[in-house]
């Protein structure tokens, strides 16, 4: 995920950007040992950071720079070193006080480049804060020095000075708005998108089978728009509506710790399947998932016209999945489908007319929903019973309030 900061094409900043061309260039030299440094003779004290625009450093007060350069410690990293690998232990935070450093992930023996972070950005906060491994590898594109800060004094800065969280929430949704930004804002750049859209929002596609081992239980995630081929809407309105869904999706997602990225994503045309790896545990996909694209929907049906108002069936499950090198299958993925295609389901969405209509296995009810402390409350689940094809099914479903009243 890449930041937007205003003072990257600030003239006063005087930060210059590698370019582009370089990267593929600089990942291949070898690492070197890094050495904790002293302030460069021009460098002389962590201050001298931009503080212009909305990076990381720029939105901290004077006191909670004190509080950094107090517990920090200098460092200097030559061109090609590497900072961090995917699957590190997450032991400290970085403050990039110049140079700048690309992040990237490998899937299926290619790099991919997701990232590129310059001077005032923070780095590696989320692996210290939450999951506690790298979840991608970075590299320095030239030489950089930096502010490292240990996990545990991060945490002591955080409990000393909490502004700082809403610092880096802030921080994480300006990440987010920029990947799922219409790609015709990034066109232009010379810089790689935040994240590849390769399940952007215009048009989402197959994502590579990443993390999923054979016989994994993984938790399994389908969308099915309502009415998505209705004579009401034309193709242009049907890619506005995918779009939506696609960023609501993804959003909700973020929001709830389950990184897009390592998901296995297949799209349906007016629906979506997400397989979140066996590691993200299930209740991040319910709580508080299920809120955040509940209340983005509901925003935007206020103000969409009749074509582009849509409602949501989500389905969601927990089993094995098999890859193979045409996607997943599974009889816990059939069983999600079907799942979705619950009559019960349909039949409430259309009388109620809710926004989204979310429906979840006994399994993901019983062992994750029951227990969650989340915004919605599990009270609020109604258990039904089903047949689909062949198949008797037990399932817990919410239905969100309607955005357009229901006709008498």
């Amino acid at each position: 995920m890449m930041t937007s900061h205003p003072h990257r094409h600030d003239p006063d900043a005087m930060v210059t950007r590698p370019s582009l061309r370089s990267l593929d260039r600089t990942h291949r030299r070898p690492a070197a040992r890094v050495q904790p440094t002293a302030p460069a003779a021009d460098l002389q004290t962590p201050y001298d950071l931009p503080t212009s625009g909305r990076g990381f450093w720029g939105s901290l007060t004077h006191a909670e720079r004190e509080a950094f350069a107090r517990d920090g410690e200098p460092v200097g990293l030559p061109v090609g070193h590497v900072l961090w690998r995917e699957g590190d232990a997450a032991d400290h935070v970085l403050i990039i006080r110049s140079g700048w450093v690309k992040i990237c992930v490998r899937r299926k023996g290619w790099e991919r480049i997701i990232a590129v972070r310059g001077p005032g950005d923070l780095i590696g906060e989320r692996a210290a804060m939450q999951v506690r491994r790298r979840s991608a590898t970075v590299v320095a594109l030239d030489t950089v020095h930096a502010l490292r800060v240990s996990t545990g004094a991060f945490a002591a800065i955080l409990a000393e000075h909490p502004r700082i969280l809403r610092v880096i929430e802030e921080q994480m949704y300006d990440r987010l708005a920029e990947q799922t930004a219409p790609a015709a804002h990034v066109t232009d750049s010379p810089w790689p998108a935040a994240v590849p859209r390769d399940a952007g929002a215009s048009a989402p596609v197959t994502a590579p089978v990443a993390d999923i081992r054979a016989g994994q239980n993984c938790t399994i995630l389908f969308t099915d728009i309502v009415g998505f081929s209705g004579a009401h809407r034309t193709d242009e309105d049907r890619l506005v509506v995918r779009r939506v869904m696609y960023d609501l999706l993804r959003g909700a997602l973020e929001h709830s710790d389950v990184p897009w990225e390592p998901c296995h994503r297949e799209d349906r045309g007016d629906g979506a399947l997400v397989i979140v790896p066996a590691e993200i545990p299930t209740r991040r996909v319910v709580d508080p998932m299920l809120a955040r694209l509940t209340a983005g929907l509901r925003r935007h049906n206020r103000t969409a016209g009749e074509a582009t108002r849509f409602q949501l069936r989500v389905a969601l499950h927990v089993g094995p999945v098999v890859p193979d090198d045409q996607g997943v299958s599974g009889l816990a993925i059939i069983q999600t489908a079907r799942l979705l295609d619950a009559p019960v389901l349909r039949e409430w969405l259309d009388r109620t007319q809710a926004d989204v209509g979310f429906i979840a296995s006994a399994y993901v009810y019983e062992f994750v929903i029951a227990h969650a402390p989340g915004p919605v409350n599990p009270a609020s689940y109604q258990r039904v019973t089903c047949k689909v094809k062949d198949a008797e099914l037990t399932g817990w479903m919410h239905l969100s309030s309607a955005t357009i009243p229901p006709a008498a």
